[in-house]
């Protein structure tokens, strides 16, 4: 086996913080996603390092109680990321859901402004979440929602390979 030499420049580059956007699809809440849901980004060589991960409606929210959760699955596990959001239904275009991080902490909207007033208990993202490979998906309880939401991960490769790809 050989020695692979890795330049500071290349480790640097390597090590910079990526963001990735994955265009929300009319299918991604409606039907009620069965089973591992809609697939949102895919983590390729992890571990990773997670340092946001938001969501931008693009088509207004429909009338129908979307309470959506952002899921982990890794082989056959599916493990969640986040509690279920209150209902979503109706919000309208530009409003962006951020959350703290926190498993227990909820997809939270704002209208234009992605930002959280952050008490000790929520302050999720003060320090990365590590994920391995595997995909970060998208489930929703209730069926007969319409709407589009594009969301965006901030992501840190730990390994020179590593990736997030879009869903």
């Amino acid at each position: 086996m050989g020695v692979t030499t890795i330049t500071r420049e290349q480790l640097s580059q390597s090590q910079a913080i990526r963001t990735v956007r994955r265009i929300g699809l009319t299918v991604d809440l409606t039907p009620a996603s069965a089973g591992n849901g809609a697939n949102l980004f895919n983590v390729i060589n992890g571990p990773v390092l997670v340092y946001r991960i938001i969501g931008l409606i693009t088509t207004v929210i429909g009338a129908g109680a979307a309470v959506p959760r952002l899921q982990f699955l890794s082989g056959a596990t599916l493990t969640g990321l986040c509690a279920a959001a209150a209902s979503i239904a109706t919000l309208g275009v530009g409003t962006l859901f951020t959350w703290t991080g926190l498993l227990a902490g909820l997809l939270t909207p704002n209208v234009g402004l992605g930002h959280l007033d952050l008490t000790a208990a929520e302050a999720g993202f003060a320090s990365p979440i590590t994920l391995g490979t595997g995909s970060i998906r998208l489930t929703n309880a209730v069926s007969a929602v319409s709407g589009i939401i594009d969301w965006y991960i901030a992501y840190m490769p730990l390994r020179s390979d590593g990736v997030v790809t879009p869903g």
